[in-house]
């Protein structure tokens, strides 16, 4: 227990039951002596107590009046009463009305240690009750203010439910991580200003609701990045004042300033996820890093979107762990740049993405000069060129040479500066070409001996190729034989 408040009149008494209470074997990290129950009551009137010991016959106030005044205060504490034989029937009346325990003077060490270790018990169950209610009031806000259907029955249930019990004035929502040492439950443990309720949301995030009169020094204790709401008022307004605060601490991650009212009109980020790879793939880790930080001021600016340069990041990591699954390190973690908010801000993110991407594109270029590699390509080339009149594709291809099909697509460009599908009907219209100058076969067996499958597919795909139907061509091709014959 925390304090204990002895009231008794008789100094010896009263410096016995303190000299008692700080030998006894519950702990109590204060002890309060007075000599009377008005000033037992001051005591209580300016701050909370555990336990009060109290006489029942003592001058200006004596403990019966003591502990029915007592027990009208916010925090009523639990009270042992002391009491003489003539008065014994006295504490038992008072024992009808809420006090805890009695003692009989002379006051006998070894019982007043058994009653301030079952009031010590009381006072655990109390503190698990307030906590357990404490917590379950906390869940039904985060509750209305995450996750139930706005409008929905449970909603409004909830609302009506706690609406009294919510804060009465008006009120402003922050965003940010916790003040200080967290718990394990990701809350802080630094003490928030009087009436500030918190409530983890995502991550390493958490929601402060604080009422008006300690906005100013909630200012000056939340950590950057922070973002905050307008002024709201009642518990159906909240789910509003969460997501201005998390859109601000969004705006925040990027800008470093408290953020609030959402500012200008956005323009969509000039750059993609599968742009970036491809600067990746060529080992252009510098150039990727300087559009990132182009983008990056933007958004701080308020010119561009957190959460599509956030989409952007996780396009990139995600394509990259796919495309290179097999050139990256077990021990490295890559995919920890696709969650941009799990970073302290923009500037530790792109620090830590740069220096990633220095190490990984060295690594790279490395695995792209590996003559292995550079074998398995142009051993694909081969069986391409020898069964491209046969029904191909770059699955078959790439397990042929036993390479990962990504990577493969990738080094197949590199090798032939085009991709699988443009190389493969490459060679397909030229068989076709050939065939027409050198057979009269149809047509429609002639693009079937070529590795058209679809004949409506193949006149097309050569008309885009040549300018010519196959018909056309054979005639063409026919002409220029003559005048060449004449």
């Amino acid at each position: 227990m925390k304090t204990v408040l002895i009231a008794e009149d008789e100094k010896l008494i009263r410096k016995g039951l303190e000299t008692m209470v700080r030998r006894a074997p519950v702990p109590v990290e204060e002890i309060i002596s007075v000599k009377d129950g008005e000033e037992a009551l001051e005591v209580l009137r300016h701050q909370e107590v555990d336990v009060l010991i109290t006489d029942i016959r003592m001058p200006r106030m004596d403990g019966i009046a003591l502990t029915e005044q007592a027990a009208n205060l916010p925090n009523p504490p639990l009270v042992l009463v002391v009491s003489g034989y003539d008065d014994f029937n006295y504490a038992v009346s008072m024992l009808r009305q809420g006090v805890h325990d009695y003692l009989l003077k002379p006051v006998e060490r070894q019982r007043l240690y058994q009653a301030l270790e079952k009031l010590e018990e009381k006072l655990k169950e109390q503190h698990e009750e307030e906590q357990a209610s404490s917590r379950q009031y906390l869940h039904a806000i985060r509750l209305i203010m995450l996750e139930q259907e706005e409008g929905g029955e449970e909603y409004q249930s909830l609302v009506e439910r706690y609406e009294a019990d919510f804060m009465k004035d008006e009120y402003v929502a922050y965003c940010a991580r916790a003040i200080g040492e967290e718990d394990t439950d990701g809350m802080s443990l630094r003490e928030l200003p009087k009436g500030v309720l918190q409530f983890p949301v995502t991550g390493d995030l958490i929601v402060y609701v604080s009422p008006i009169e300690q906005c100013k020094c909630m200012e000056e204790l939340l950590p950057i990045p922070v973002g905050r709401s307008r002024q709201y008022r009642g518990l159906a307004q909240l789910r509003a004042g969460y997501r201005e605060a998390f859109a601000g601490w969004q705006r925040s991650f990027f800008s470093g300033d408290l953020e609030q009212e959402e500012s200008g009109s956005r323009t969509p980020l000039t750059i993609s996820g599968r742009q970036l790879l491809g600067m990746v793939s060529l080992s252009w880790d510098k150039e990727v890093s300087k559009l990132l930080s182009e983008q990056a001021e933007l958004v701080a600016k308020g010119e561009g979107a957190p959460e599509e340069f956030a989409r952007i990041c996780s396009e990139l990591i995600r394509e990259l762990c796919s495309t290179y699954e097999n050139l990256i390190e077990p021990d490295d973690d890559p995919v920890r740049f696709a969650q941009l908010w799990n970073f302290r801000d923009i500037e530790l993110y792109l620090e830590e993405l740069e220096a990633w991407l220095g190490r990984f594109c060295v690594q790279l270029a490395v695995k792209f000069a590996d003559y292995e590699n550079k074998q398995k390509i142009r051993q694909a080339v081969q069986y391409i060129q020898a069964h491209f009149t046969e029904q191909l594709n770059m699955a078959v291809v790439s397990n042929e040479v036993s390479m990962n099909y990504s990577l493969f697509s990738l080094l197949f460009k590199q090798y032939t500066g085009a991709n699988f599908v443009s190389y493969l009907q490459e060679l397909r219209i030229k068989e076709t070409c050939r065939l027409l100058e050198t057979t009269d076969w149809r047509v429609n067996e002639i693009g079937r001996k070529a590795g058209f499958s679809d004949e409506k597919h193949f006149l097309k795909v050569f008309k885009a190729a040549t300018g010519f139907s196959p018909t056309e061509y054979r005639k063409a091709n026919a002409l220029i034989e003559r005048k060449e014959d004449q």
